[in-house]
């Protein structure tokens, strides 16, 4: 039995595409998207745990759970968490807080893609507008077991939400 790796190589029409066709990694109906975006309305109001000191103080806890799309139209159930750990941070008001966002696609059992970050948030309307956060993706699972990178959040100025996921990492079924 020959033990070499051995690489399929196929020109398909005159247009130039390449296929490689390599073991463990999938085939092309299987590849992964390099980015993802995801869309959402403003958030509801959040359940929100005055762990801390009363009123606000590091330890509150604000806890979501909201639905939001690809640009596909895809359909994905976003749960998150929040956790201050710093007043006044930046300045009067301003807060530091810890995120937790789990990104589930197909539904609340679907596939899913982790993030998590700290960024800076107004302590009296919860997030400000024209806001973009940069995270890390902690992790993921289903098809998107292994992924790493970062998501860029930018809050809208109507409210909502977009995420821009720029997967990466050691999984072979992303496309470069």
């Amino acid at each position: 039995m020959n033990t070499q790796v051995t690489q399929v190589v196929a020109a398909i029409g005159s247009t130039g595409l390449l296929m490689c066709a390599l073991p463990g990694i999938a085939l092309a109906d299987k590849l992964l998207p390099a980015q993802i975006v995801v869309l959402h309305p403003a958030v509801p109001a959040p359940t929100y745990l005055d762990l801390g000191a009363p009123g606000d103080s590091v330890g509150d806890m604000r806890i979501w759970h909201f639905a939001g799309k690809t640009v596909s139209g895809e359909p994905v159930v976003i749960d998150w968490i929040m956790t201050t750990t710093s007043l006044n941070a930046k300045g009067p008001g301003i807060e530091s807080r810890v995120s937790n966002g789990i990104f589930s696609f197909k539904g609340a059992d679907g596939d899913q893609i982790t993030l998590m970050g700290t960024g800076l948030y107004s302590q009296s309307a919860n997030t400000f507008k024209a806001l973009v956060l940069d995270r890390g993706i902690s992790g993921g699972s289903g098809k998107y077991s292994g992924i790493t990178g970062d998501v860029q959040s930018t809050h809208l100025p109507d409210g909502s939400w977009k995420h821009v996921f720029n997967l990466k990492g050691t999984n072979p079924r992303i496309i470069k």
